[in-house]
């Protein structure tokens, strides 16, 4: 049994409330600044997470960079000296 006492349209309409009182109070261009540097400054993963933490986390395994000789379409690449019928 949960009990939901926030509404989340409340919490929209106080956020939308929140941010026009800044703005009025600040202005635009500091408002937008701050909402910025808060993006800018964002907690981020560690570039080398290992694999069981990525699963802890819920997190997809870590993509490996590809290279184009990488890629496999299926078509066997002949030896380069064989000729068909020698």
């Amino acid at each position: 049994m949960t009990y939901d006492a926030i509404d989340s349209r409340s919490v929209v309409l106080r956020l939308e409330f929140s941010i026009a009182d800044a703005v009025h109070q600040r202005g635009l261009v500091p408002v937008l600044t701050a909402a910025l540097a808060a993006w800018w400054n964002r907690p981020r993963l560690p570039a080398h997470l290992p694999a069981y933490l990525r699963a802890d986390l819920g997190l997809p395994p870590a993509a490996e960079a590809a290279h184009w000789t990488d890629v496999h379409n299926g078509i066997a690449m002949p030896a380069p000296l064989r000729r068909p019928g020698m």
